[in-house]
């Protein structure tokens, strides 16, 4: 297991955290830690397009405290599945680990 993305999205702006590599699958842990002083709304989904798809939230508007930590474990992912990340504030880092196996 290992760290396989990290980024810090621009307040309001929906970005690809991670995206599994073709002729793998992928589980992953997320976590979203708000380094601001002011509380945070995120949003994760999963999603193969360019853009996250409206049935693909597993997080939408979750408030995050400030100095808080957000955590979504054991999420299977297939080739070329994506995890899309948001939130309110520029203040977020979003971090995934897991492990990448041969599909």
């Amino acid at each position: 297991m290992g760290l396989l993305a990290t980024l810090k999205p621009a307040a309001g702006t929906a970005a690809v955290l991670y995206t599994v590599p073709t002729g793998r699958s992928a589980t992953v842990n997320l976590s979203a830690c708000n380094a601001g002083q002011a509380d945070a709304r995120v949003r994760v989904a999963v999603g193969t397009g360019d853009a996250p798809p409206g049935s693909g939230w597993i997080e939408f508007d979750a408030t995050l405290a400030s100095s808080s930590v957000l955590e979504r474990t054991a999420i299977a992912l297939a080739a070329g599945e994506r995890l899309f990340v948001q939130a309110s504030t520029a203040d977020v880092c979003f971090n995934v680990w897991g492990i990448e196996e041969v599909a």
